[in-house]
């Protein structure tokens, strides 16, 4: 922990950039899972941090996802 006169800074609780991008609502990619049938539908979006989060994610449901663009 660093000591800037009174401030105390815990390196350990600082966030990511991809974590303030985020929580700001700048989602420039996003996780689309689909269903597993011979047509698949959109199920819904995923929240992730990347490509494989959203593969294992939407996985655990069941359903195929991809990460890409949001329209």
């Amino acid at each position: 922990m660093k000591k800037l006169n009174k401030l105390c800074i815990n390196s350990e609780k600082l966030m990511k950039n991809e974590e303030l991008v985020i929580i700001r609502g700048g989602y420039v990619n996003c996780c689309q899972c689909y269903t597993r049938d011979p047509i698949p539908q959109l199920v819904g979006y995923m929240a992730a941090w990347n490509q494989a989060d959203c593969t294992y994610q939407c996985d655990y449901m069941d359903w195929d996802g991809t990460w890409g663009f949001c329209t």
